[in-house]
């Protein structure tokens, strides 16, 4: 029992314990309320629970009454994992007694609170309740544990190359007074701080040089003089406090580090980026504040991240999955035991889905980086390549906790099985632990390799990436290769040979617009997803082609991870804003395939229930490719459009003939975008569209293959065609293609049809 329980929650821990079965909790949003108002450890989180989802964004029914009672009421119910040695070894020197799931009937929503115990001095679970404030000297003298530890042991955890300076530091006085630094006028190098934030929307100091025609003055040799940090936005206050106080004097902040209205500049830094946060002693992330106008520990409720200690008294167990069971004895391993009792998924809800971690850039400085301080709503997180630890777990959390992220932490230290954190199995992303010299500098690698991952499992991390920047919000939709170019650079060094970014392979540009050319095949298969309410698109300026998912904004996934090649790639380029940098920002591209065309199509409601749409081809197709089409059921997704209303468009460059550039490549940033929705396509004549099979997947699992058809998936592109005659027929040969969508046709493909299918070359922009 406890007394920082409700009488309704502390029955849970006394009498007979009902395992597997539902049991009625509070029956009223007035009474859930009261009990969390005054105090009860449950009710307490779930409501904070509940108010952080609030916060993160999540969708509320416009209709929903939050005093109405009716449907509401939550429920209890226990589980209890096996109590064998196997299973408690999973979490170390954690032990799970079980766990306790509270449901909202009204909106379905489970919160999980586990019950766990450590048998070990070294794995403290927090009791004490730390001071409520950022800079307290007991937070702070928990996160320069953290940093003591990890400096002392982990020897995959430090900068990859000690020596190296980014081009301008923040130099930190005192509390009150820091400056500008260009470090090629130091002897030395230092010790520095990474800083990740949020711009948001709030005006912050930046770092500006003289611009005689948009009459900005600059401030650079100001900002070398002195920066009052009074004058500075509070995250950026709350950064330079923790720095000192963890011991660093120097502190790299975008803002004042990159000169922002100079394009060499940021170009040139941006390139940069994986230096910049590889290199850094720490990774300072202010994770709760969604511009630099907020603090950190906005809803820090001690009563809630403290775990509680609980002394159950039950006195026998009845298992809800037997109908006819009957109450039993107590296990003797639940006999006497004083576990704490801690809500589950606060790193979810903390880190994962904190304001910060949306945020594009976000992606690969947490990536790149080897050791994070996070700075949250409630406590502070430490993550390096050994631990995952939070002020409730100080000495690290238990493995039973990281299951929920772990994807994440598979894509950002390796391709292992879940629970394996340990040195050896972290930080293979790195370039420099596969056994290859740092191009960039010249001088061998730093550490040897602990892993190399097979061509496959490299292809799929970087599928994985690609999906979790995707749904990652950016301030500026240019820096949308840019953002990513870190990680390429990372990913060219490793993988190696065919994938340079210093040159141009034997085939030209090794990346094309976020498609490794090796991968190209594979590379173009990829479709949007659904996001709420939010519509993809092709953003105005051009930033990518067609081809590139780097093209929408929007999230998008891989269609394929395994496929056989449907046609042959003739020629592939992309034109850069600034040849120096081969992952920075394209303005043109163009891709040359020879395939299997179909079209013109029309396009209708219909029968389809992934599109609710039909297609259909027009009269100068054949007709057995025509009949064929038209009794097959294709899944298509259209790139542009609201994915979960099924309400699509397309959007396309419009006047191209004069935007060729001197070596073919098709310059998009000359062209004018136009939008047209699908239910208003046939008052569009000039636009046309077209399907291109690119890959074809057998099924696996089909023991009967006949001889006149493939038991198989076929994958191709749609495209559109925009016209200047609009009374042309077939395919008109001077105008290139724009991709709009992707297709699947699940089901028997008769190799007669496609071979009525005429072959092309044809070029997509």
């Amino acid at each position: 029992m406890s007394t920082r329980l409700c009488a309704v929650c502390n029955g849970n821990f006394t009498g007979l314990l009902v395992i597997n079965r539902r049991i009625p909790h509070h029956q009223s949003v007035a009474g859930f309320r009261r009990s969390a108002e005054e105090g009860c450890y449950i009710c307490r989180s779930v409501s904070v629970k509940l108010q952080d989802m609030v916060s993160d964004g999540e969708d509320k029914d416009e209709d929903e009454d939050e005093d109405d009672d009716h449907d509401y009421y939550t429920e209890f119910t226990w589980y209890l994992p096996m109590p064998t040695a196997e299973r408690r070894s999973v979490y170390g020197p954690y032990t799970e007694h079980g766990h306790l799931s509270i449901r909202f009937m009204k909106s379905h929503l489970i919160i999980l609170f586990r019950l766990i115990s450590t048998a070990s001095p070294d794995a403290p679970i927090r009791s004490v309740d730390p001071g409520a404030s950022l800079t307290d000297q007991a937070v702070m003298e928990t996160a320069r544990s953290w940093l003591k530890k990890c400096r002392q042991n982990h020897e995959l955890c430090g900068p990859v190359d000690p020596a190296f300076n980014p081009t301008r530091l923040i130099y930190i006085h005192d509390e009150s007074s820091v400056q500008l630094i260009e470090t090629k006028k130091e002897v030395k190098s230092h010790a520095y701080v990474a800083f990740s934030h949020c711009w948001g929307k709030s005006e912050a100091l930046k770092l500006l040089q003289d611009d005689l025609d948009k009459g900005t003055r600059g401030n650079i040799e100001e900002l070398r003089s002195l920066i009052q940090v009074q004058s500075l936005p509070t995250s950026y206050r709350e950064a330079i406090s923790v720095s000192l106080a963890l011991g660093f004097r120097h502190i790299w902040i975008d803002s004042l580090c990159i000169i922002q209205n100079s394009r060499d500049d940021w170009a040139k830094e941006s390139a940069m980026m994986q230096d910049v946060y590889a290199n850094s002693s720490l990774n300072l992330c202010a994770s709760a504040a969604a511009d630099s106008s907020k603090a950190s520990f906005q809803r820090r409720d001690l009563g809630v991240y403290v775990p509680l200690k609980i002394e159950p008294r039950w006195t026998g167990i009845l298992d809800g999955d037997h109908k006819k069971g009957k109450p039993g004895p107590l296990p003797s391993y639940l006999h006497r035991i004083k576990p704490k009792l801690v809500i589950y998924g606060m790193h979810e809800m903390e880190i994962n889905n904190s304001p910060l971690n949306l945020r594009a850039w976000v992606v690969q400085e947490r990536i790149l980086s080897r050791r994070h301080l996070f700075m949250t709503n409630h406590q502070l997180w430490w993550e390096c390549r050994d631990t995952l630890a939070s002020e409730a777990f100080p000495a690290g959390n238990p493995e039973s906790f990281n299951e929920e992220h772990e994807e994440d932490r598979v894509q950002y230290y390796a391709l292992n099985p879940p629970g394996q954190h340990s040195p050896h199995h972290g930080a293979v992303l790195d370039g420099s632990l596969v056994g290859q010299t740092d191009r960039t500098r010249g001088r061998p690698a730093r550490h040897p390799p602990y892993k190399q991952l097979s061509e496959d499992k490299m292809t799929y991390l970087w599928n994985c990436l690609v999906r979790h920047y995707s749904w990652c919000d950016l301030t500026y939709p240019h820096d949308k290769l840019p953002a990513l170019s870190g990680l390429a650079q990372m990913f060219s060094v490793i993988r190696g040979p065919g994938f340079s970014l210093d040159g141009f392979s034997l085939d030209g540009n090794s990346y094309l617009a976020g498609i490794w050319r090796p991968e190209l095949r594979r590379g173009l298969c990829w479709k949007s997803c659904s996001r709420g309410q939010f519509r993809s698109h092709r953003p105005d300026p051009y930033r990518a082609p067609s081809w590139s998912w780097a093209s929408v904004e929007g999230p998008v996934t891989a269609a394929v991870s395994w496929a056989r090649p449907f046609f042959c790639v003739v020629d592939a380029k992309v034109l850069h804003e600034d040849e120096r940098y081969k992952a920075g920002t394209v303005k043109g591209g163009i891709l040359h395939l020879r395939s299997r065309l179909l079209g013109p199509l029309s396009i209708r409601d219909g029968k389809s229930s992934y599109s609710g749409l039909t297609i259909s081809p027009s009269q100068q197709v054949d007709s057995c490719v025509r009949e064929a089409i038209d009794a097959a059921e294709w899944e298509i997704s259209w790139d542009e459009g609201y994915v979960n209303l099924k309400k699509y468009c397309i959007s396309y460059l419009d006047k191209l003939p004069h935007t060729v550039h001197q070596d073919g490549i098709v310059k998009g940033t000359d062209a004018v975008r136009k939008m047209v929705w699908l239910e208003d396509l046939a008052e569009e004549p000039r636009i046309r569209l077209f399907m291109v099979f690119i890959t074809r997947c057998t099924d696996r699992y089909s023991h009967r293959v006949r001889s006149t058809g493939i038991n198989e998936y076929v994958n191709g592109l749609m495209l559109c065609q925009v016209v200047n005659t609009s009374g042309l027929e077939g395919v008109d040969e001077g105008v290139v293609f724009q991709r709009v969508g992707y297709f699947t046709k699940r089901g028997t493909i008769h190799r007669e049809v496609l071979d009525l299918i005429p072959e092309r070359t044809i070029a997509i922009i």
